[in-house]
């Protein structure tokens, strides 16, 4: 972890530009754009919970720790599909007393899974965003059944491969914060109960702050494949723990974070969680880092040469009677800010752009803005439709 940490605080220096330190989990890229993330945790038990729910104090000496590596990326294949490939290493660590009375230092390292998943963006309905989401998760190994003498090898997860897909929908407040349900079906490996996964997610976000709090969840469908066989249930080296192989395991885990612009394509995201209740699990805490780098195509590309210093472009698609107020066409979906300021240009395609007004965004919807209008430049030009609107998102 140590080592982890370094890493992050190499990177944090590296760029100066800035982006908005919260993005949905159901906001997905725009067509090419592409997103890169590397990101730790480490969970350490200090109960373990039965699968009558009762909560089990480790014995004396005894411990068990969880650290994880995972990195991975995004690619917007379009405007409203979104792609993604990564993978997981993992370091476990538990200390117990065997049948002898030893203290064993047991320990298992390697890769976990790699993994491709998919999300799939509808058009905003007001201001509502749904998406549908899936992951795959294939785990390349297999575990030996626990014998007397291999005290010290720890299994590194579940057998069998995992899978899931289910629905996510966000509400975006007109002060720019946001609140986020998600859910779904998970297949988590071949020797455990299928379940239902569930997530809420709230989060007050500035242009270079975001506060976040939620609850993380799962629920099993009690179809453990051992129920009516308990005697042939594989017995695997877990050490104190009862995260794996487990017998219809649930847990509820509520969530604060803290996510901190870097510039418009670097944001760090810091996670403190606490499993509170569970059944044929470990009650413990976790705490997680992760470093983003997100580029939304969608920004670049259509400015004109002489504005680089821009990055939103938009279009003024309505104008209230005293010119005080206008709509632009743009709006949560490309990652419009209430406080952002336009200047508004008289563009022609022989080389003409004439600064005429500049305003500030005082509501937002899904796919357009209120701008108030603060300032004229040109007493010759008038404020119209079609007036290009640009703005910086530093």
């Amino acid at each position: 972890m140590k080592i982890l940490f370094c890493l992050f605080s190499c990177l944090l220096f590296i760029e100066a530009w800035a982006q908005t330190s919260y993005v949905p989990p159901t906001h997905i890229l725009k067509r090419k754009g592409y997103q890169l993330h590397l990101g730790g945790d480490y969970f350490s038990t200090a109960k373990t919970a039965d699968e009558n729910s009762g909560n089990n104090s480790l014995p004396d000496g005894s411990s068990f720790s969880q650290s994880q590596v995972e990195f991975g990326g995004l690619y917007g294949a379009t405007d409203q599909l979104q792609i993604g490939l990564g993978a997981r290493l993992r370091l476990n660590q538990s200390t117990f007393t065997n049948a002898l009375g030893e203290e064993v230092n047991a320990a298992s390292e390697g890769l976990q899974s790699t993994f491709v998943s998919g999300q799939y963006a509808f058009r905003p309905v007001g201001q509502f965003q749904y998406t549908l989401e899936g992951i795959f998760r294939y785990t390349p190994y297999t575990n030996k059944l626990f014998k007397e003498g291999n005290e010290e090898e720890l299994i590194l997860g579940d057998d069998g491969n995992e899978y899931s897909f289910g629905l996510g929908v966000t509400y975006s407040f007109r002060n720019n914060n946001f609140l986020t349900l998600r859910g779904g079906y998970r297949n988590p490996g071949s020797e455990i109960s299928d379940e239902l996964y569930w997530q809420a997610e709230g989060a007050m976000v500035w242009r270079y702050l975001a506060l976040v709090a939620g609850v993380d969840g799962v629920t099993s469908l009690s179809n453990d494949p051992y129920e009516d066989d308990p005697a042939n249930r594989p017995i695997f080296n877990t050490g104190v723990s009862s995260l794996y192989n487990s017998k219809n395991r649930e847990w509820i885990a509520p969530y604060v974070g803290v996510n901190l612009a870097l510039g418009n394509l670097w944001r760090v995201e810091l996670r403190g969680s606490q499993v509170i209740s569970g059944t044929s699990t470990d009650i413990g805490s976790a705490f997680g880092i992760q470093l983003v780098r997100r580029v939304d195509q969608k920004k670049e590309g259509k400015l004109d040469s002489r504005f680089k210093s821009y990055d939103l472009e938009a279009t003024i698609s309505k104008v209230s009677a005293q010119k005080g107020y206008v709509v632009i066409d743009k709006g949560l979906s490309d990652e419009v800010q209430k406080g952002m300021v336009f200047d508004f240009y008289e563009f022609d395609y022989v080389g003409g752009n004439v600064l005429v007004a500049r305003g500030t965004v005082i509501q937002v919807k899904g796919e357009s803005a209120v701008v108030k209008i603060t300032g004229r430049f040109n007493s010759k030009k008038q404020i119209k439709e079609g007036l290009i609107g640009r703005s910086s998102l530093k």
